[in-house]
């Protein structure tokens, strides 16, 4: 099975998976968080050069905060979703219109105000590899792929390894009391989309799915939820 780490950064999970040659890193969690990483790191003495790709599942800021630092000291490639590559080079903040009715007017105005875009900012970062559709990880010692996801942004993506582990970004949140699985996240670009994409990743063969937000859960309880959300949904 793949070996894999769960480290927060902030108050999102990041995920540092064993390959072949060194490790893969899975987002890079909040800004000014990168120490918590490398002392993570250090205690179980593990070089930070042996994070040999960081996979960004989109550019939100919880997502993104750290990677320029972490990228400087690790050396890391760079891997991020082509249609947000600009996103990222920018240092851009971006605020997503929300999928739910009560979520739209407070992300309508978090979009709009310079106090809170000021409080998100991080540091920009020139992307190294470019994601477009399926883009196995093979190449880089890593038995996963890149799977488009689309749904919390548009270009959104997961890394699903052989083994079926499923790592999902804001795809599938599940920070709900109790853990009792994935929720139809208020914020997002495209809800129907986001749903597309759970069925999409169950086919592909995800048994386990690992969000940044809350604890991980299985198929079944993906599939149960997909049921609930398109039923609440018309589809």
């Amino acid at each position: 099975m793949t070996e894999f780490h769960t480290l927060p950064l902030g108050q999102v999970n990041v995920y540092l998976v064993r390959g072949r040659d060194g490790y893969l890193l899975v987002d890079a969690g909040f800004p000014q968080r990168e120490n918590a990483l490398f002392s993570w790191l250090e205690d179980r003495r593990i070089r930070p050069e042996e994070i040999r790709l960081i996979v960004v599942t989109h550019v939100h800021f919880d997502h993104v905060g750290s990677l320029r630092a972490i990228r400087d000291r690790t050396g890391a490639t760079v891997a991020v979703p082509a249609g947000e590559a600009g996103i990222l080079e920018r240092g851009e903040v971006v605020i997503p219109p929300g999928t739910r009715w009560f979520s739209r007017p407070f992300l309508a105005f978090a979009g709009s105000s310079r106090f809170i875009k000021s409080r998100l900012r991080y540091d920009p970062v020139k992307p190294d590899r470019l994601l477009r559709g399926e883009d196995s990880l093979e190449d880089a010692g890593f038995s996963a792929r890149v799977v488009p996801t689309p749904g919390h942004t548009l270009d959104s993506v997961s890394v699903l390894t052989h083994d079926g582990l499923a790592f999902v970004g804001d795809l599938a949140p599940n920070d709900l009391p109790l853990g009792l699985g994935p929720i139809y996240n208020a914020f997002g670009e495209d809800g129907p989309m986001m749903l597309t994409s759970w069925e999409a990743l169950l086919r592909a063969g995800a048994r386990t799915f690992l969000p940044a937000h809350g604890a991980p859960f299985d198929a079944a309880r993906m599939q149960r939820a997909l049921h609930v959300w398109k039923s609440r949904l018309g589809g």
